[in-house]
């Protein structure tokens, strides 16, 4: 059973992805590898000025894209999930 959901958001595009998974730990593996990964990308393979923080306790990220006209953010952040 899914326990736990990490949700990316994008203030740029009303898509949300959720991914569900059954342990806290593998939520936070994959919101902190997914985080690292769209900074990389953003930084060195499209030479945006990013920066990016994470939570210390791994629930939350935030990168923020500065444009000239505009800042694009990104959040990834775990959920509980509550089955009714």
């Amino acid at each position: 059973m899914a326990n736990y959901a990490v949700i990316f958001n994008y203030s740029f595009d009303d898509e949300v992805a959720v991914y569900l998974f059954s342990d806290e730990n593998d939520a936070k593996k994959f919101l902190k590898a997914n985080y690292e990964k769209e900074l990389k990308i953003d930084t060195e393979e499209n030479g945006w000025n990013s920066f990016g923080s994470i939570s210390e306790d791994g629930w939350y990220a935030k990168i923020t894209n500065v444009f000239y006209d505009c800042e694009d953010v990104t959040e990834f952040r775990i959920g509980v999930v509550h089955l009714q």
